[in-house]
């Protein structure tokens, strides 16, 4: 088959991969929720062992945050269960922070843990109580951009 240069298919062709061309330019490089979740994965590895290990979940949650901000992730929780949950974020610079309040807004007791980057956080609480608590995500303001975030849980 032969095309002259005026057939119509071989302009939409032409237009079609010049359009593709134009649309890989446009994009900006983001991390993609699993490499996320699998800096969040590696964090975990160490506490998923051992005599009282922890099970991970396949449940996530994600969404990005301004610097300066937090976000709440709603989760129900049960007496006697220890959990342990951890966030990532892409930019090693970004400071995060995770606490976990209980269904009256009150801050519960739980401890923290910080690993080699800010850009990773954990938290391990044991609610005293069953019911609806929250999950609070915050980045501190030393980076600039708005960050995505991925958080993981176990329990045992």
């Amino acid at each position: 088959m032969t095309f002259d240069r005026r057939s119509p298919f071989l302009f939409v062709l032409m237009a079609g991969i010049s359009g593709l061309l134009h649309a890989q330019e446009a994009v900006e490089e983001k991390p993609a929720l699993d490499e996320l979740k699998l800096i969040a994965q590696q964090a975990a590895i160490p506490h998923l062992g051992g005599g009282n290990p922890f099970i991970l979940r396949e449940s996530t949650w994600s969404g990005s945050v301004e610097p300066g901000k937090a976000r709440l992730i709603q989760v129900q929780l049960f007496k006697r269960n220890d959990y342990h949950f951890w966030v990532a974020m892409p930019d090693r610079k970004a400071a995060v922070n995770l606490n976990l309040y209980n269904g009256k807004g009150e801050l519960l007791e739980a401890k923290s843990l910080r690993y080699e980057t800010t850009n990773v956080a954990s938290l391990i609480a044991s609610p005293s109580e069953t019911g609806v608590y929250y999950l609070r995500v915050s980045l501190q303001t030393t980076v600039e951009k708005t960050q995505p975030w991925t958080v993981i849980y176990a329990y045992r």
